[in-house]
């Protein structure tokens, strides 16, 4: 009986050991009915000094890329949320969710007046509050994946249609 326990024990020692290392390991891709979708992401704050230059040359490098729907490769195009998670995993190797509205989720709201290059730049173009995203490149400009006129290119906050739809800023950067 003795023994029983104690195997008992080492058992239920190694399956809760095993257990514990099961969230420790890289994130997986799962394909489900013909969509990938990702773990829970955790997002590691960064430094701007580490990483705006890179975000910033990595967007650029981006302009005239076609705009599409769903798109997240230089390829085939991109949306505003894939040329924004396209850039900072180029960049700086941060995977980030896939739709604006998560990325949204995972970052950390700032006043407008605090934006620095890198940021992200959140507006309502379809009754959503986050249904379009851009990244912050300075001097009030932004750059980001318009279905009109469908290229990636930079726009001013201050322009009419921007400052309307505007729902706010966000940071992925320790402060």
């Amino acid at each position: 009986m003795m023994a029983c326990n104690a195997q008992r024990r080492a058992v239920l020692g190694a399956l809760i050991l095993f257990l514990s290392a099961c969230g420790t390991g890289k994130r997986k891709r799962v394909q489900i009915a013909g969509q990938h979708h990702l773990a829970p992401i955790r997002i590691t704050k960064i430094s701007h000094r580490a990483g705006s230059q890179e975000l910033m040359l990595q967007s650029l490098s981006l302009i005239g890329t076609p705009y599409r729907y769903g798109g997240s490769t230089r390829d085939n195009g991109f949306d505003c949320s894939g040329m924004v998670q396209y850039v900072y995993q180029q960049a700086l190797q941060v995977r980030l969710p896939r739709t604006a509205r998560d990325i949204a989720a995972v970052s950390a709201p700032i006043r407008t007046r605090d934006l620095e290059v890198g940021d992200l730049v959140f507006f309502n173009t379809s009754g959503q509050t986050y249904s379009h995203m851009g990244l912050y490149i300075g001097n009030g400009e932004f750059i980001h994946a318009p279905s009109s006129n469908g290229v990636i290119r930079t726009a001013r906050l201050d322009q009419p249609y921007f400052s309307q739809r505007f729902t706010g800023a966000r940071t992925l950067f320790a402060r």
